[in-house]
């Protein structure tokens, strides 16, 4: 059974991510879009992971093979340049082979719908019904088929770059920030390196943009851990801040010019603050379960409201048009913006935070301290990850069992696969199963360091109490 959790279908290569597991999901969309009388061509993208230009390839012979027209395109991009496509191009469906952020062994299919937004859970539950009812793939070669007229190569890496440029504000040139950027061997690079150039960063020192399908034995993933070693290079070099993206450029990290990690949360609050104090803009932001208190109490003193969804970027999207909102994110490190594509970029967002630096002309320690302080936000959020064997028989326990919380508990509530627990005072902590990889992620957030930390040893002694 292929299925599809909150970022796509992903697997394993050469266990459950193969040929023709990605022939059997094109050829369920195409069964859906000949169902629908859709006439539009498809955009198939693709990025550095061991073999996605192959599997690339494998989708779109299996789309012309039913006569859809395909865009293919003829380089690695970001994923947000595949959403952009399919958004400018007018386009029903856009396909991207990434696993994002997971191990080098992983590769995966991520669905865009008209508009240029994550395909939602109904569109990913009928092509499931519509996958597994597959009984005969069709192919076409590629060349024949490009010879048709069904098949062209395809790059939008100059219009992407321009649409991220008329988002970001004039000002931010004659600047004279030294930025440090690590491309975790993803494909970043190509498109941020010259962005930044264009707007007016002329100090910009690049890692690690060759391709390497291990990412240098490290996770693609700017999660602290990962950016550990970035914390000596910038006070060593005496850059203004160093930041990083994933593999496929949807999450941003960022070190501060004190070497000090910073949070997304504190990334998507610096922002979301930036816009409405600055830039004079207005409106709620969303953000889902697993992120800070800080942007309740934000939204909160700036005048507007913060909406709640479940995680996934599609729940994040989705909740933006519904509400209008100004911005939307998540702790994981991805967020957009009102006007700009309803999907998470990092070329977007660094672009945006770089101009934030340079209007505000303070250290990135100080914008941060000043979002905090105008919140009267005092809080530690903290999160960890356990790898999982099997998922047998958690839910149910998860579903009958409360941890035993040394606090006292106000309230939980289960959603998807989500266990909130909730205490006085807007502290809270979570025990979620991913929908990306084998892992529980566990997150705790109150007043003190030792209790956020406590209470993720409870989360943890909880979950490895499960028979």
């Amino acid at each position: 059974m292929i299925k599809f959790g909150t970022g796509g279908f992903r697997g394993i290569i050469g266990d459950d991510f193969t040929k023709s597991a990605v022939q059997q999901i094109a050829q369920g969309l195409c069964d859906i879009i000949k169902s629908d009388n859709l006439k539009s061509p498809v955009a198939v993208g693709y990025d550095h992971r061991f073999g996605s230009e192959y599997f690339a390839v494998w989708i779109a012979e299996t789309l012309t093979g039913n006569g859809i027209r395909t865009l293919l395109y003829s380089e690695p991009m970001p994923s947000p340049a595949v959403m952009t496509a399919v958004r400018d191009e007018n386009l029903d469906y856009g396909i991207m082979i990434t696993a994002s952020h997971n191990p080098y062994r992983f590769n995966g299919v991520k669905l865009f719908t008209r508009g240029g937004m994550d395909a939602d859970v109904a569109v990913t539950d009928r092509l499931e019904k519509s996958i597994n009812a597959v009984k005969d793939v069709k192919t076409s070669n590629v060349n024949q088929a490009a010879e048709k007229g069904l098949l062209t190569f395809y790059s939008n890496a100059e219009q992407y770059i321009a649409n991220v440029k008329s988002f970001i504000d004039s000002n931010v040139k004659n600047n004279n920030l030294n930025i440090l950027y690590n491309n975790l061997y993803g494909v970043g690079a190509k498109c941020i390196a010259p962005l930044f150039s264009q707007i007016g960063v002329k100090n910009l020192t690049v890692l690690h943009t060759e391709r390497d399908a291990f990412f240098g034995y490290g996770m693609p993933n700017p999660t602290e851990k990962v950016m550990e070693g970035m914390k000596r290079d910038v006070i060593k070099g005496k850059y203004d801040f160093a930041m990083a993206t994933d593999s496929d450029v949807d999450r941003l990290g960022i070190i501060d010019e004190q070497g000090n990690y910073v949070s997304s949360n504190d990334i998507l609050a610096a922002l979301y603050y930036y816009l409405v104090k600055y830039r004079g803009m207005s409106g709620d932001v969303v953000k889902n379960c697993a992120t800070s208190v800080l942007l309740d109490k934000l939204a909160a003193k700036l005048g507007f409201k913060c909406r709640e969804v479940d995680v996934g970027f599609k729940n994040i999207s989705a909740a933006l048009k519904r509400y209008d909102a100004l911005i939307g994110g998540e702790s994981s490190g991805g967020l957009t913006v009102r006007g700009y594509i309803f999907g998470k970029d990092s070329v977007f967002s660094s672009a945006l935070f770089t101009e934030m630096v340079a209007v505000m002309s303070k250290p990135v320690s100080a914008i941060i301290e000043e979002v905090r302080n105008f919140a009267r936000y005092d809080f530690v959020f903290c999160e960890d990850e356990i790898r999982l064997e099997s998922e047998n028989g958690i839910v149910e326990f998860l579903e009958n069992n409360a941890p035993e919380f040394k606090r006292k508990l106000v309230k939980w509530e289960h959603f998807n696969r989500n266990f909130k627990y909730y205490f006085d005072d807007d502290c809270w902590a979570l025990i979620r199963l991913s929908g990306t990889e084998p892992v529980f992620r566990v997150f705790a957030e109150f007043e003190s360091d030792d209790e956020a930390r406590t209470n993720i040893e409870i989360l943890r002694g909880h979950i490895q109490n499960i028979k």
